[in-house]
């Protein structure tokens, strides 16, 4: 009998498989147990998100306090141009200096990063040498109260004659020996330096906002020649006024504002085929065989799901899934979202964010990267949207089959202030990640049939 019975389990071990398309098939044919179902996504567009949040106030709900700064140009979407303005404000008195001692004025400086290793890149070239300007503002923000947010299409006027200029290549050695700050007019670091000789008011903390007046705020501009985005830590940016007695140097430090008074510029030019995309004028893939989804400049997909219910008894749902295969090769020195990752939103009947995509236990709805470096044009991202689907055929969970799906770089569709349209705050805003799709996307749903 025992021999029996183990002979019967390893028969059992044998029968079986890890294959999806082949299970049980020793016992039942696979075309009759799982079918699966592939359908274009015909109703699929690129849309662009035209306005979002990019103060560091917003950006605290990611824990970031990122400014980008930096031009590229590449021949899929254009051309993009990222400024950071910034705040300068007091953090108290230099207790050392005074009138009375023969304190010198040296320099004043403003560093981009603590050191090299620091400096990184969002995307573009490693080895052109780039260059950028700093310039005063000639104004600062008003804080709207009501919607207390600066965004990326927000700008301010400032100086046209620029404080000081600094050049950088982005290669280790370059960097190792380079110098990482501006040196900035000497006018305005005598200004600064007899002020605080002087203890004005406006360094205390408490009358930032007066030095705000008096300062009005930075900019830094690219170069129109510039090939490269940075992130720059808006927490570690400061200006630094050096001065000395006899041979002993000296300096005191006056930091970034950061919060609402931090925020970074984007300016967008698109190339002819993406000209005039926006959030309610959507590119038909069929019209351009090209999809994308791009940080910064807040390009997304936008999908209208095929309705595929089962329609048949002894038949159900099982499994669904979107499918996007990007653009195999990359000329272009733009990252794909591989750590990112992808994210899936919802949008209402006007096409408004409601929110994150999510399944029946509240976790978000990613796309993960999926590839084998033996077959590179296979590389796809897989999105579950199983529980969405099938609540969406079934006609639970009030999920109107005409709604769209916005697929985009990770981030949260929040209501900022009193506005009573979400905005979203993610990596839209820090990112310059890319996909591009030749191919357009593609609905898979797997269907049991249990009889």
């Amino acid at each position: 009998m025992k021999i029996f019975f183990l002979l019967s389990f390893l028969f059992v071990l044998y029968s079986c498989n890890n294959d999806l398309n082949t299970i049980g098939d020793s016992m039942i044919p696979a075309n009759g147990y799982v079918e699966i179902v592939t359908q274009d996504i015909e109703n699929s567009y690129t849309i662009r998100l035209d306005s979002f949040p990019t103060s560091i106030n917003a950006l605290s709900y990611l824990s970031s306090t990122q400014l980008t700064l930096g031009k590229i140009e590449d021949k899929t979407t254009g051309t993009t141009i990222a400024t950071p303005y910034f705040q300068i404000i007091g953090n108290g008195y230099d207790s050392r200096l005074n009138f009375n001692d023969n304190y010198t004025y040296d320099s004043l400086t403003l560093n981009i990063a603590t050191n090299y290793q620091a400096l990184t890149l969002l995307a573009g070239d490693t080895t052109s040498l780039q260059t950028f300007y700093l310039h005063r503002l000639t104004d600062y923000p008003r804080m709207d109260y009501d919607n207390p947010y600066i965004y990326n299409n927000d700008e301010f006027s400032y100086e046209k004659e620029s404080l000081g200029r600094l050049q950088l290549r982005f290669e280790k050695n370059y960097l190792e020996n380079s110098n990482l700050y501006f040196k900035l007019n000497d006018d305005l670091g005598r200004e600064l330096f007899h002020l605080m000789q002087g203890k004005d008011s406006i360094f205390l903390p408490a009358n930032a906002y007066d030095f705000i007046r008096y300062f009005n705020g930075l900019v830094i501009i690219p170069d129109e020649n510039n090939s490269a985005l940075l992130p720059i830590d808006a927490s570690t940016l400061s200006l630094t006024c050096h001065y000395h007695l006899g041979t002993s140097p000296y300096s005191f430090s006056l930091p970034a504002a950061g919060n609402f008074y931090a925020f970074t510029n984007i300016t967008h030019s698109p190339t002819p085929i993406l000209k005039g995309v926006s959030w309610f004028q959507p590119l038909s893939f069929n019209k351009a065989q090209m999809g994308v989804i791009q940080g910064l400049d807040g390009y997304m997909l936008k999908l209208q799901l095929p309705y595929l219910p089962a329609n048949e008894s002894y038949k159900t749902i099982i499994k669904a899934e979107i499918e996007l295969k990007p653009k195999l090769v990359n000329y272009e020195n733009i990252p794909e979202p591989t750590k990112s990752y992808i994210q899936v939103f919802a949008l209402d009947k006007f096409s408004k964010l409601t929110g994150p995509l999510s399944d029946y236990s509240g976790n978000p709805v990613y796309g993960y990267l999926q590839s084998n470096v033996n077959y590179p044009d296979e590389r796809k991202y897989i999105i579950d949207i199983t529980d969405y689907y099938i609540s969406m055929v079934n006609g639970s969970g009030n999920i109107d089959p005409q709604l769209n799906l916005a697929i985009g770089l990770q981030g949260t569709p929040r209501q900022l202030g009193v506005a009573e349209i979400p905005t979203m705050v993610g990596s839209v805003a820090t990112s310059f990640d890319r996909l591009i799709l030749d191919d357009i996307p593609v609905l898979k749903i797997y269907y049991a049939k249990y009889k």
